[in-house]
């Protein structure tokens, strides 16, 4: 009896020495894979799925959408703030869910990509992403259980015509940058009907014009460019002066008043910046008087002008590499901790890059006043001259963010207003001038936008409107546009 004690007793023992071991490597694990040191025990207890605490759909929509009633007819653009931008969105999410689903296809068809040149100038609202969003992402964000195959992989953007037959179909257009597919679909039931589609571009035609686009090649006529425009680039039709908004760009100023000797004001940085990080990092003053808060798996580094550089310092496991929308579940994860820093603007998902090491790049940049906010080249201080062109630059896998350059502003609006010349023939004279070694054979025209250019500064800037253009090899050229000065 006393001999089955004391085995009894050891094997107690020798379990005590296991749990303690096993929670000792788990912590280890936890450390230098982020979260807190008790997550992976929470993980053995959760039920395996993953919760996505921010909405893709915050980020993750159209970057304008436009109306017309046809070739030659005005384009009308429909921005965040229109009484018709849910209502036509709603619509298209419905459409795409049925196309991915698989359901109620009547026709399809495949065309090359100048055919979507001819979709955009018939009667159609189109919508555009500032870049091809995949089927898994555009599965979450609608909510999609099962994606069937198709031809294409993903959307950049989207045309809905409706009416292509004598039916009550709609035809739906979806481009994907390389080809053109028409599907024809039967309208909503209780949906947008054509007679609503009717009597919005009516409505839209009755309204302000000041902002109505064309077609560039319809703008040039027979005067046709001897370098390449993409067949659906808009630009506006312009007028002598227009009046914009004085804009206003500063450091947010948590970061402006952060004292770094003084404790609260750490306590206070480190709560919004590092989340459930906090407890673990160190922080220091670095030689350009920024904020370093490190530990051996990660730093995060605050500058001046408001930059926020992240680091995962560790080696990552290229397996890990998962899918668009596993990474793009922890960038928004990362975003959604440290958003509150940027007010006064409207953050969107602007670029997607399938990395071949093992990692999804990811940009976002800012809307404010329904326009673009620029940022090229400016300039990260990683001990070398490197630029960055977006306002927020993430790399991640299914596991974690990698790294990450985060430009942080807060925009409001001053108390004077620009008048500013939008005629798009200013653009075309003067951006050879100012580029002189453009020609005809290296120059092309993909999209056309009119922007808020922003420098790199630790004071407030009153932002100045530029045109933007950006080329079919993905460059981009910012020319100023003519301003008049006093009354």
């Amino acid at each position: 009896m006393r001999r089955v004690k004391v085995e009894r007793f050891k094997f107690y023992i020798l379990l005590v020495l296991v749990i303690t071991s096993f929670i000792q490597v788990g912590i280890l694990w936890s450390y230098q894979n982020e979260g807190l040191p008790t997550n992976f025990l929470w993980n053995i207890f959760a039920n395996g799925e993953k919760k996505v605490r921010i909405n893709v759909g915050d980020y993750v929509k159209p970057y304008r959408i436009t109306a017309t009633e046809g070739y030659d007819e005005a384009h009308y653009v429909i921005d965040e703030s229109h009484e018709y931008y849910d209502k036509l969105w709603n619509e298209a999410g419905y459409y795409i869910s049925s196309l991915l689903g698989e359901k109620n296809i009547v026709e399809k068809q495949t065309y090359t990509e100048e055919y979507w040149g001819e979709v955009v100038v018939k009667k159609s609202f189109v919508y555009e992403f500032k870049t091809k969003i995949s089927t898994n992402i555009l599965g979450s964000l609608l909510k999609i259980d099962k994606i069937s195959n198709h031809e294409f992989d993903g959307i950049y953007k989207m045309a809905v015509l409706p009416r292509v037959d004598s039916n009550n179909n709609i035809g739906l257009y979806i481009y994907d940058g390389i080809k053109t597919y028409e599907f024809v679909l039967p309208l909503r039931p209780k949906g947008l009907s054509r007679d609503d589609y009717n009597n919005m571009l009516t409505t839209l035609g009755e309204g302000d014009d000041s902002y109505n686009y064309i077609v560039m090649n319809e703008l040039m006529g027979i005067n046709k460019t001897p370098y390449v425009i993409k067949p659906d680039t808009l630009i506006p039709r312009g007028s002598s002066w227009e009046d914009f908004d004085d804009i206003i760009s500063m450091v947010p100023q948590d970061i402006t008043n952060l004292g770094p000797t003084k404790k609260n004001d750490l306590e206070n940085i480190a709560t919004k910046v590092l989340g459930s990080d906090k407890e673990r990092l160190t922080w220091g003053i670095d030689m350009d008087n920024s904020i370093v808060f490190r530990n051996p798996s990660k730093i995060y580094k605050l500058h001046r002008d408001g930059l926020l550089e992240y680091s995962y310092l560790y080696q990552f496991d290229k397996s890990d590499k998962g899918n668009e929308i596993e990474a793009l579940e922890n960038v928004l994860e990362f975003i959604g901790g440290k958003v509150d820093f940027v007010k006064g603007a409207d953050i969107y998902l602007s670029g997607v890059k399938d990395n071949e090491d093992g990692y999804y790049t990811f940009t976002f940049d800012y809307k404010v006043n329904k326009r673009p906010v620029c940022f090229f080249n400016y300039p990260v201080n990683t001990g070398k001259e490197s630029f960055v062109n977006n306002a927020i630059t993430i790399n991640a896998n299914k596991k974690k963010v990698l790294s990450c350059y985060w430009i942080m502003k807060e925009f409001s609006f001053g108390s004077n207003s620009l008048k500013i010349r939008t005629y798009p023939y200013d653009l075309l004279d003067d951006v050879f001038k100012k580029y002189d070694y453009l020609n005809f054979e290296n120059f092309s025209v993909k999209d056309v936008s009119i922007s808020y250019d922003a420098k790199c500064s630790t004071e407030s800037e009153h932002l100045k409107p530029v045109w933007v253009i950006e080329t079919i090899d993905d460059k981009h050229y910012v020319v100023e546009m003519k301003e008049k000065k006093g009354d």
